[in-house]
């Protein structure tokens, strides 16, 4: 709970540092992990464990229900509420792991892959410590408690990343992943518990039960259309290209989505409790929104235009030759992460306000057209669904804002120019990145001095324009972490 001598601005503000702290740990981690994992292991490993990985967030979504939510979005919450959702999550998640393990033969098959059939039975365990793990999680996040969260989750996932590595120096290929994986969400579950104070009671009410899924109906179908949308490429690719071509593209897609998690969830998991309480307002809930996309945009815009110019040199300098096809998918998606790092915040706009009829609407439409755009895509291989796909999240932004900011009385016109200094001063640190780089390759520098010459001179020339361009941004953030 907030504190009486602490205002809402400033705890809110205060969360998102703890929650950005705790991400950008995270993400250095992952970034480390995976520098360290692909030198380890091959394309065709990261492969097959994208295909695992396709059921297995599948499976996640349902396994979820969209309670996470619930338990944050409700004013009032009781312990029969919380006891009725933490039974529906573990015999939900129990189910699933039993179908995933069954599952895995047919799958093995269908993908022509039997070495996928024994990571997927691992995997299932995924579920049934998955299963303890949703109502805890949310509760922490309910009461705004990020430098807990954040602190458990950087640990949990530092100590996975640790059993991982050691897995694969032993020679555990793929399964060093599952690994990874299993003792995250173990150690995770066990900070978790250990750390809240609230425990299940034997109580299921009907009545509940009913009110829950009323909420999470519409969401939990946006949910499982969207990661369809998403997770389409993963399978037509793994299908119809080979594990080879799709552990690149995944890689590409990972590095994407790293500055994407880092920025965007982080504002989007602070802003939903926070939004939610002002749902009834909309002038505060325009304004508080306005900031959040101009911070957003302020940190992602830049990342994914440096990742833009310096692909290339950083696919050779940290990953190696086996990974020489990335630097293209990567200036193909970099783009698509900076409109995604916006569109990522819609989801916020409709949960809060109780409008998820209308995310699961719109989700199907942005899926039929991101479906359409990898078949379009495939026959050009993964560069070619990479495109495809990129036209598609450009068609469907307009679509997207304007049904989303209308229920806040924001149009499109007024937030893509609370965007525009972000896009301009990105394009022109991208721009001084890439033509200093061709210059030093021209020169016959090293690639790794090219590499560090490059990153600090779009730090400079981003931070010289970010000085003047977004103060009064920066200031209001300063003083929010001050505010007592």
């Amino acid at each position: 709970m907030v504190g009486r001598g602490v205002s809402f601005r400033a705890a809110a503000i205060r969360s998102v540092a703890w929650n950005a702290g705790g991400n950008v740990s995270r993400q250095l981690l992952q970034v480390g992990t995976l520098l360290v994992m692909a030198r380890l292991l091959s394309p065709s490993e990261f492969g097959l464990y994208a295909i695992v990985m396709i059921f297995v967030s599948f499976f996640q979504v349902l396994g979820s229900l969209g309670t996470a939510q619930v338990v944050v979005h409700l004013d009032e919450l009781g312990q029969t509420v919380l006891a009725t959702v933490f039974w529906l999550s573990i015999a939900t998640n129990a189910v699933i792991a039993v179908l995933l393990f069954v599952g895995a033969w047919p799958l093995a098959w269908f993908f022509e892959q039997e070495s996928l059939r024994p990571v997927l039975q691992l995997m299932s365990a995924a579920f049934i410590i998955g299963g303890l793990i949703f109502v805890q999680k949310a509760l922490l996040e309910r009461e705004m408690q990020f430098r807990r969260l954040a602190t458990i989750e950087t640990l949990s996932f530092g100590i996975g990343a640790a059993a991982g590595i050691v897995a694969a120096l032993r020679g555990a290929g793929v399964f060093s992943l599952v690994v990874m994986t299993l003792v995250n969400d173990t150690v995770l579950a066990l900070g978790l518990w250990a750390t809240s104070r609230w425990r299940p009671t034997f109580e299921f009410s009907a009545k509940e039960l009913s009110r829950i899924l009323a909420y999470t109906s519409s969401l939990t179908g946006f949910n499982i259309i969207n990661l369809f949308a998403r997770q389409a490429d993963t399978f037509l690719i793994g299908k119809f290209l080979g594990s080879t071509m799709l552990g690149v593209y995944d890689i590409g897609y990972r590095i994407m989505l790293y500055p994407l998690d880092s920025v965007s969830r982080v504002a989007v998991r602070v802003a939903f409790p926070i939004f939610s309480r002002l749902k009834a307002e909309n002038i505060r809930f325009k304004n508080g929104y306005v900031k959040t996309i101009r911070l957003i945009s302020m940190i992602s815009f830049p990342v994914m235009a440096g990742l833009w110019a310096v692909s290339d040199s950083l696919i050779i300098v940290t990953l190696g030759d086996q990974w020489v096809r990335l630097p293209p998918l990567l200036r193909i998606l970099a783009p698509v992460g900076a409109i995604q790092s916006i569109v990522t915040t819609l989801g916020v706009i409709y949960t809060a306000k109780g409008s998820t009829g209308k995310m699961l609407r719109i989700g199907s439409v942005n899926a039929i057209v991101s479906v359409a755009s990898f078949l379009i895509g495939l026959p050009f291989g993964i560069e070619g669904v990479a495109r495809s796909y990129a036209v598609a999240n450009v068609v469907m932004l307009y679509p997207n804002l304007r049904y989303a900011w209308t229920q806040i009385g924001l149009g499109v016109g007024e937030g893509m120019r609370s965007l525009w200094s972000a896009t301009w001063a990105s394009v022109v640190m991208a721009a001084s990145v890439y033509w200093l780089g061709i210059e030093l390759v021209g020169w016959g520098w090293r690639p790794e001095v090219a590499l560090l010459c490059q990153v600090v001179t779009g730090v400079v020339v981003y931070g010289a324009i970010a000085l003047a361009t977004f103060r009064d941004l920066i200031v209001s953030v300063a003083s929010g972490l001050r505010e007592r």
